[in-house]
């Protein structure tokens, strides 16, 4: 059998994550490359900061691949690193999940990665996927320009957001990681901080309305919150955006069930709930600083718009 041929390749790699682990699975990945794979270079480097994956990517000239290793926010960082290069000489992305999180990697088909087996690393093949353009606008910036960024899995705006921006001090203070932390998160944020979000929002170009929004999942791809089905039948290859959004007023009683059970996509069918596809989205905030995540990581805006590119990134993804 014949190795996945990455080509030259970068891999970008997260030291920190899991606890550190991360960086004795960079090195063993490099080893296991060199010995498997065709003739081929592998360069490794270890971020040393926030959004230093981003800046490797950006630059990741004359490579045919780049792959991330570390957990949803890493993966992030890389896709927007290479999203700013031209097209043309885009590099594939290749996904290795050393996070608490891995909805990509989840949605690649890329299971339970522990970090010690690679094997499936050794018959990939090329597809392209979605990505979505977030374009923010935030007054405090004063600026008037818009913000342009990138997302691979999720965007969500609300109460699933702060949950999700959420899991980052509470990993700290509990050790948990993927679905158990999310959730944790979540009973905390139907606590004392349970609220709706008023907003204007228009689909494809369509009238604005208004809804008080407990949440708003804007997705790519199926699954947020280490797993949490918020859009069972997302595909991030068919070049449209899934939307789930509850509208209020919802008793807090009714919100939390309804929240748990879209671990298993039972809340699709629940009378707060709304789904729908679209290409294109535009959300004004009627107050500021409402919790905003693209992958995990913060978004600040008073206005966004977001729109699908169609196979935009050529992502490798296990055969079997």
């Amino acid at each position: 059998m014949h190795a996945t041929d990455f080509g030259r390749t970068l891999i970008i790699a997260n030291p920190a994550a899991q606890s550190g682990a991360a960086h004795e699975v960079a090195e063993r990945l490099q080893r296991f490359l060199d010995m498997t794979a065709r003739a081929s270079q592998f360069d490794l480097v270890l971020t040393e900061r926030m959004g230093h994956a981003k800046e490797l990517a950006a630059q990741a000239q004359g490579y045919r691949t780049v792959i991330a290793l570390g957990g949803d926010g890493v993966i992030h960082e890389v896709v927007n690193g290479l999203m700013t290069q031209d097209e043309s000489g885009r590099p594939a992305l290749a996904v290795l999940p050393v996070g608490s999180g891995n909805d990509f990697a989840q949605t690649l088909g890329i299971e339970d990665f522990s970090g010690k087996d690679f094997g499936a690393l050794l018959t990939c093949e090329l597809q392209r996927q979605d990505i979505g353009r977030i374009r923010s606008w935030n007054p405090a910036s004063g600026s008037g320009e818009a913000t342009v960024e990138y997302y691979d899995q999720t965007l969500s705006v609300g109460i699933d957001a702060a949950i999700g921006l959420g899991t980052t001090e509470l990993r700290k203070k509990t050790g948990l990681t993927g679905a158990p932390l999310y959730t944790l998160s979540g009973l905390e944020q139907f606590g004392l901080r349970y609220r709706n979000y008023p907003m204007s929002v228009s689909f494809d170009g369509a009238p604005a309305e208004r809804v008080r929004a407990i949440i708003m999942a804007i997705q790519l791809g199926p699954t947020y919150g280490s797993g949490y089905r918020i859009c069972p039948d997302a595909d991030p290859c068919d070049d449209t955006l899934d939307v789930c959004y509850a509208c209020g007023p919802v008793p807090r009683a009714v919100a939390l069930p309804m929240f748990l059970s879209a671990k298993d996509g039972h809340h699709t069918k629940l009378p707060p709930v709304r789904m729908r596809r679209c290409r294109h989205v535009e959300l004004t905030f009627e107050e500021p600083d409402y919790p905003i995540q693209a992958d995990g990581e913060p978004v600040v805006a008073s206005r966004i718009e977001v729109d699908i590119l169609a196979g935009a990134l050529h992502v490798w993804r296990p055969t079997h």
